[in-house]
């Protein structure tokens, strides 16, 4: 296995280094650290071009025009690879990103807490469905919850 391990990282190590274009697709908080209570440094509107420095997480550091900063993993498209890119390449890309195919897509679904038995052997509730929705509060009863508590609205949140 480590045998492997260090064959790929031999092959795809000068592609690792190198610089890979991209899209913002939605704007963007572009922070000082790849955290996200890191300072905010600029948002990036939809449709900024930026080039990928590495990768961290769920975050990327980027050169966007006028700044350098990290964006989230989900607002950014790579742009293909170029027609004459080789294979260490298109693997380095696969390795970097987390990502894989021409789109770039990543689909994931995670089950915490349930056995493949539970999995399989479930049914649908829809009386437990309905109890839940019974449950829950109005808009005007959170406002007036909040409100009471004295919290304040994340101006994140309103948009």
């Amino acid at each position: 296995m480590r045998k492997v391990l260090l064959l790929l990282a031999c092959i795809a190590g000068p592609a690792l280094a190198a610089v890979q274009s991209g899209t913002i697709t939605r704007p963007a908080e572009l922070r000082t650290t790849p955290f996200s209570d890191g300072k905010l440094v600029k948002t990036l509107p939809q449709g900024t071009g930026v080039e990928v420095v590495k990768r961290v997480g769920g975050w990327y550091e980027v050169k966007a025009p006028g700044a350098t900063g990290w964006v989230r993993m989900w607002v950014l498209r790579f742009s293909a690879p170029a027609s004459g890119a080789t294979s260490a390449q298109q693997t380095a890309q696969v390795l970097r990103s987390g990502r894989s195919g021409s789109t770039y897509t990543t689909a994931t679904t995670g089950v915490r807490g349930l056995s493949e038995e539970d999995l399989a052997n479930a049914v649908p509730d829809p009386a437990a469905v309905q109890a839940l929705e019974s449950l829950a509060v109005g808009q005007s009863d959170a406002r007036g919850f909040a409100h009471q508590a004295a919290l304040k609205a994340d101006p994140r949140a309103l948009k």
